[in-house]
Order: C-alpha cells, then structure tokens, then sequence
C-alpha cells in the first residue's frame, strides 16, 4: 500500500474537515471521545486494500463499537489489522 499523506496534513484539515468533525461530534453527542483520525484512516486503508473498499466504513464503525465497550483504539485498529493481514496470507497460500 502507497504511503499516503495523514489526514490531519491534508491542506484543507483546518478549514473543512476538522469543522465537519467537530460539528458531526457535536451532533452525535460524541464530542469527549478520544478520536486519532489518522490512525483510523491507516487502518481503513488496510481494509480497503485488504478485503474490499466497500468494508471499510463497516471496519470503523466495528472498531468504534469496539472502543465504546471500553478498548483502547490503537488496540481494536491493530487487531483489525492484523485479521485482514492473516486473512491475506492465508488466501495466497
């Protein structure tokens, strides 16, 4: 997978996709929650590539679940990472 430039470096971060963020926490009543967007966005990427784009969305929703029931977010991204991986290599075989 290309190496992409994180979200938050993006040129338009500050004036439209953080206010957007900010604004869908807001009304979402989610606004505490400790959010790493790039780290959601790498693990994402991984689906995409791994799977198929169509579950990625459907992976951040898994593991913002997860993170509700009390995981760590680094922990559920790297464990769906780690699955799409395993899956991977076990189809190549």
């Amino acid at each position: 997978m290309a190496a992409r430039t994180p979200v938050t470096r993006q040129c338009d971060w500050e004036t439209e996709l953080l206010p957007w963020l900010r604004e869908t926490s807001a009304l979402l009543e989610v606004g505490g929650v400790d959010l790493d967007v790039d780290r959601v966005h790498r693990m994402t990427g991984v689906v995409a590539e791994g799977v198929q784009r169509s579950m990625a969305p459907i992976a951040a929703f898994l593991v913002g679940a997860a993170v509700a029931r009390g995981a760590g977010l680094e922990e559920a991204c790297a464990a769906v990472e780690e699955l799409t991986h395993a899956r991977a290599a076990t189809t190549v075989s």
